[in-house]
């Protein structure tokens, strides 16, 4: 019995290579659409971040410090002399406290410490024009930043509020920035009950 035997054909045809390359090349891009997009919510995680590590140092650093005042001194400049506000009769609402942009103390060791609310294109919070943020990190939204003095009546203690709303820098020159590098407005404030009543 004689068997014939047939050499196979080796390789791949045209159209089996373009389907490959396609398979290659879609599922290429949905990696790379993966990577992409984790890279850009690991960076908008970092900006976040970022923004609330120097909101929260600035907050406690100031707090810290005012809660331990000796007597405050200033308020907008003008010389402390309590913060009692004018209470009307019913059913008027009780008024906002009048927001201050600076508020000075001395503490225990007997230094006099400033903080201020610096306004314009670069606006921080200072402490004896020191800024107490990161100015390439964070930026502090116009007109946010300002403090507030309440006592009920002269014999309680002054309630000091603490408020501040930071973003990351905007870019100068016109530059671009992609959304992943910028934070939304993210407020901080608190209230200290200052531990003395005395007042220069």
């Amino acid at each position: 019995m004689y068997y014939q035997h047939h050499k196979s054909e080796c390789g791949f045809s045209l159209i089996e290579l373009l389907i490959v390359s396609m398979i290659l090349v879609t599922v290429g891009g949905i990696v790379v659409g993966i990577m992409y997009s984790a890279l850009r919510g690991t960076n908008k995680t970092n900006t976040i971040v970022s923004v609330k590590q120097n909101g929260g140092s600035a907050l406690l650093q100031m707090a810290k410090m005012l809660r331990a005042a000796r007597s405050l001194d200033t308020i907008s400049t003008s010389p402390f002399r309590g913060c009692v506000p004018v209470i009307p009769p019913p059913p008027t609402p009780t008024p906002t406290p009048v927001h201050q942009t600076s508020i000075g103390f001395t503490s225990f060791d007997g230094g006099g410490t400033t903080f201020d609310c610096i306004p314009g294109p670069n606006a921080t919070i200072t402490s004896n024009s020191a800024s107490l943020l990161d100015t390439n990190a964070v930026s502090v939204v116009s007109g946010s930043c300002y403090f507030t003095c309440y006592q009920e009546n002269p014999l309680d203690l002054p309630k000091i509020g603490i408020h501040f709303s930071l973003v990351s820098p905007q870019p100068t020159g016109g530059a671009a920035v992609f959304n992943e590098f910028r934070a939304t407005a993210i407020p901080f404030e608190t209230t200290i009950v200052l531990r003395n009543r005395a007042i220069r």
